[in-house]
Order: C-alpha cells, then sequence, then structure tokens
C-alpha cells in the first residue's frame, strides 16, 4: 500500500517549482540521492505531466500529487499514474473521491476537529499543515487524543528540526523548500538537491535509529 510505503520513506519530499523540465530534473537528482516519495504541486500547470515523466523514468519511487483542491485535478493526477494525494486542507468530497478511486490521500488537518473529522471519514494518514511555528509539541498534544492518528508534519520541516517531529510521534516528515529551494535550483541547476536530499535523509534515519 501506498501508505505504509510512505510511512516507511520517512521524508516526503516537495516539489514546487515554476518550470516543467526543471522540476522533473531536480525531482529525479533527488530520487537518485535516495530520496522515496516526491510529491510534484498542483501549483505547477503541468503538474500531470511532470507526474507522468517521472513515474516512466523513476519506476521504482512513489511519486504523488500534492496542493490537489478539487475533483478535477484529483482526477488529472490519478490518469497520470500519481501514487498519493495531498491536500492542503480537509475537504470531505476529495477524500471520497480519493477512496473511490483506491488511491491514498492524506488531508491537510491543523485542529483537533479536522484531525477527528478525518479520522471519521477513514483517512488515517494526515498532512499536519503548517506545523510550524506550532512546533513538536503541537502535534504530540494532537497525537494525545488521536493515538491512531498517523500525521505528517509540512511546512516549517528541515533537517535541524525533522528529528524532533519524529520523537515527537510524526510517522514520516514533508520538506518543500528545504529540500529543492527554487532559487538556487534556477541559478545552479537541479544538482543542487542532491546533498540536500543527502543531508535530510541523514537527519531522518537518525532519529529512526536511535
Amino acid at each position: 500500500m501506498s501508505a505504509d510505503r510512505l510511512v516507511a520513506s520517512r521524508l516526503i519530499g516537495i516539489v514546487r517549482l515554476d518550470d516543467l523540465d526543471l522540476a522533473v530534473a531536480a525531482a529525479t537528482c533527488a530520487i537518485d540521492a535516495g530520496l522515496g516519495a516526491v510529491e510534484v504541486t498542483f501549483t505547477l500547470p503541468s503538474a500531470a505531466t511532470a507526474i507522468d515523466r517521472l513515474r516512466a523514468a523513476r519506476p521504482k519511487a512513489l511519486i504523488g500529487a500534492g496542493t490537489v483542491r478539487d475533483v478535477k485535478e484529483l482526477e488529472a493526477a490519478v490518469g497520470a499514474g500519481a501514487q498519493f494525494l495531498v491536500a492542503p486542507g480537509l475537504n470531505a468530497e476529495l477524500v471520497q473521491a480519493a477512496q473511490l478511486a483506491g488511491i491514498t490521500m492524506l488531508p491537510g488537518v491543523f485542529t483537533a476537529s479536522e484531525v477527528d473529522l478525518a479520522l471519521r471519514l477513514g483517512t488515517d494518514l494526515l498532512k499536519l499543515f503548517p506545523v510550524e511555528p506550532s512546533g513538536p509539541a503541537y502535534l504530540a498534544a494532537l497525537l494525545q487524543p488521536f493515538p491512531a492518528a498517523r500525521l505528517v508534519p509540512t511546512g516549517g520541516i528541515g533537517p535541524e528540526n525533522a528529528g524532533a517531529y519524529l520523537k515527537a510521534g510524526a510517522v514520516a516528515v514533508a520538506m518543500g523548500s528545504s529540500l529543492f529551494p527554487a532559487r538556487r535550483i534556477m541559478s545552479e541547476g537541479p544538482e543542487v538537491v542532491a546533498a540536500l536530499v543527502e543531508r535530510a535523509l541523514a537527519a531522518v534515519t537518525r532519529e529512526v535509529t536511535r
């Protein structure tokens, strides 16, 4: 199952770039550096094309779609071969559409009420967003009444704080600009992501092996 593979990967990289070729190249470099799961956001108009190209180029990696906000985008993502979906908020219609399509969706949640509703809708893998500046203590507090929730904190996560979130109970973490800094990629090329991915994977692995 994609949900279990996402949890096993411990790190999801979020590609939010405006250029199709650059997004695919950067994601490919990240996968080759060891990143097992990549989320291509639908803020890129050609996100579906990027997902299709990445699935073909790196079939062993988990390739998903992010910032999915409506059924049209969901259908485009599924049609392109996305293996998981991520939404910025909790939309019951999208959750149900993903379930009908048989694809893992991580809806965005922040409050206890949203976590409660997401669990009632049958979704246990949740994107906690935006997690900063609330911090690891907030994530740990949410897990007290909802121990079944599998939380993936997003928004402000980097190698310097990933371990603290995993220690607080996160099942995985998602990183965007920490792995895919748009300006650096545009000025220095997509290869710059390799060292960033290696540093992030080292930080995540340290916490897992403690």
